[in-house]
């Protein structure tokens, strides 16, 4: 494979276009910036295909873990086209997917969940990796028409090509669901699994959700460091509830 197809391609030398100074409209202003002709060309990252997998999700990693992922992915935006192939290959261990790889868990088509333009034109758009850190796993993905490099799978564990260095083994690792998610899965795992006691009034309350009292008035508010810490102090023995009608009253 050419080295060609696993780079950016460079779109030339112009300069970025300017919207009016005098124009009156603010959401003109909002609006993305016509990039087409651009000075230089910056490694940029896209999400619209990142998934989680089995073997490729984040229940064996911590805070620390998506701080690296960060400072990886910050350094890679500062990186300008000219000569990015020779420090991708030389410092960030980037190289294309070697399908045939020793214990390999996924094949090409085992990505069903990208663009059937993208996934059937390996030619084209080769699938390719690059290091994190130094233990840290790999980061999967492949360069659009765009010059964006779409991200498909975060790898913590290195299991897309296992290396000798663990005997090529695949490690365990797991999706992880928002808290959000994972509440509502517990919620409707109770609800599935009824309650032995006749009249039970908690299950039956279970039941009955969603309930729509998410439909009410929400207020949010910030408070200062000393404010913070008298009203932690109330809360001990008072709702937010409460608080809010007592101050709302003291101006009545």
């Amino acid at each position: 494979m050419a080295k060609a197809n696993r780079i950016p391609v460079d779109n030339g030398a112009f300069s970025i276009k300017q919207s009016p100074k005098d124009s009156n409209s603010s959401h003109e202003r909002l609006l993305p910036r016509d990039t087409s002709k651009v000075a230089k060309v910056y490694w940029s990252f896209g999400f619209k295909f990142f998934e989680q997998r089995d073997y490729f999700g984040f229940s064996t990693v911590g805070v620390s873990w998506f701080v690296s992922v960060m400072q990886r992915l910050k350094q890679a935006s500062q990186m300008e086209y000219v000569g990015m192939t020779q420090v991708l290959e030389d410092g960030y261990r980037y190289h294309e997917i070697s399908w045939d790889a020793k214990n390999i868990p996924l094949k090409r088509a085992d990505f069903h969940w990208v663009n059937k333009n993208y996934l059937e034109n390996e030619q084209e758009f080769p699938f390719c990796q690059f290091h994190i850190s130094k233990g840290k796993g790999r980061v999967i993905g492949f360069w659009d028409e765009n010059n964006v490099f779409q991200i498909l799978l975060l790898d913590p564990l290195h299991n897309l090509q296992p290396s000798k260095f663990t005997s090529y083994e695949l490690r365990e690792c797991f999706p992880v669901k928002s808290e959000y998610d994972s509440l509502s899965h517990d919620i409707q795992k109770i609800i599935r699994d009824p309650c032995n006691i006749a009249g039970c009034k908690i299950f039956d309350k279970l039941s009955l959700l969603p309930s729509g009292m998410n439909n009410t008035n929400v207020i949010m508010g910030y408070l200062d460091d000393g404010f913070f810490s008298m009203y932690a102090e109330i809360l001990k023995s008072k709702t937010m509830t409460e608080i809010l009608e007592a101050g709302i009253l003291s101006f009545v």
